[in-house]
């Protein structure tokens, strides 16, 4: 991950004021960190990739509970989404209320990138890395799990089914937790991380659909968007779609596209942030090959496929310039 994740609804608060509730203090969940609860609250405060790790790997240190991940994601509420959230609580039914959540993703903090498909028989969510979790990855898919299924069931009143399960990590010794507890299959070692919903679920009304108030908090929505991609250094938004789309790394002119603007505008922008398009690529790459080396068991070939090397030598040659080291430096 680049300089820091989507900002949003504070994620970091949330994991706080729970495991407040469970006796454990700040200062121990933050505990590595380098932050505080000054820092916290301010405004643009926004959790580096690193930052997130030691707050995870600190959760589930300091309960003892493997599977912690499933407790908070139940915990978590609509009223923790803000604007969206009440835009959720209003709208006419659950397929509205998962557009909604499409439509203005940059108001939710991700820690896995969520991607969804539906089709007339099926409704299946796909979960990325953002930045990678290495064991930490069982908690981030546990939670999401978790919250998706409680926030659904939550707005309807009505149980949110989950009929199958597909993870990219091997199962454990006790692994039967996400099997019994959505009484469905699950399956490990697979290529994506997918979970699939049951399509039905779509037709659900929301208890609390109201029209009026779902078309203000909508509106309350997008200026909340737009205040965000005005505040935004360009840097950052092309940060951001580099690693929302990890194996691409699209030349200055088909960003350029992505982010309806001109290529020379493009350049004359970043001239003010006295960067250049390839300086944000080379950095990015650097990041993310770094954050695999130490946090994945990926061979250097598949890391330098995953930015866009087609020769792991041509890999081995850009990570020596970046940082002046080989890359078994990185995993001695």
């Amino acid at each position: 991950m680049p300089d820091s994740l989507t900002r949003s609804n504070n994620k970091v608060r949330f994991y706080l004021t729970r495991m407040e509730s469970r006796g454990f203090a700040s200062e121990q969940v933050l505990h590595g960190t380098g932050l505080d609860e000054v820092k916290i609250s301010g405004e643009n405060f926004s959790p580096t990739a690193d930052q997130y790790r030691h707050i995870i790997h600190n959760i589930i240190s300091l309960t003892g509970e493997a599977h912690i991940g499933l407790a908070l994601g139940e915990e978590f509420k609509v009223s923790d989404l803000g604007m969206l959230g009440y835009a959720a609580l209003s709208a006419p039914n659950l397929a509205h209320s998962r557009e909604l959540f499409a439509k203005y993703d940059a108001l939710v903090e991700h820690i896995l990138l969520p991607s969804t498909e539906v089709t007339n028989d099926r409704w299946c969510t796909e979960l990325k890395e953002i930045f990678p979790l290495g064991d930490l990855i069982p908690f981030a898919v546990e939670e999401f799990i978790s919250r998706t299924c409680g926030l659904a069931a939550s707005l309807t009143n009505k149980p949110f089914p989950v009929l199958e399960i597909r993870l990219t990590y091997s199962r454990g010794e006790e692994e039967e937790v996400l099997g019994k507890r959505y009484d469905c299959p699950v399956y490990y070692d697979q290529p994506r991380t997918v979970i699939q919903w049951d399509v039905n679920s779509q037709d659900h009304r929301i208890s609390l659909a109201n029209e009026e108030v779902y078309k203000l908090c909508e509106q309350q929505c997008k200026m909340l968007i737009d205040q965000m991609a005005d505040a935004d250094l360009l840097s950052s938004k092309i940060r951001n779609a580099l690693v929302k789309t990890p194996g691409e790394f699209p030349t200055l002119e088909e960003m350029s596209r992505r982010l309806n603007m001109g290529s020379r505008t493009l350049r004359r922008r970043l001239v003010q942030e006295n960067l250049t398009y390839q300086q944000i690529l080379d950095e990015t790459r650097k990041d993310l090959a770094i954050q695999y080396l130490q946090y994945t068991s990926l061979t250097p070939k598949e890391i330098g496929y995953l930015l866009g090397y087609n020769s792991v030598s041509n890999f081995r040659r850009a990570f020596k310039g970046w940082t002046g080291k080989k890359l078994t430096d990185f995993r001695e």
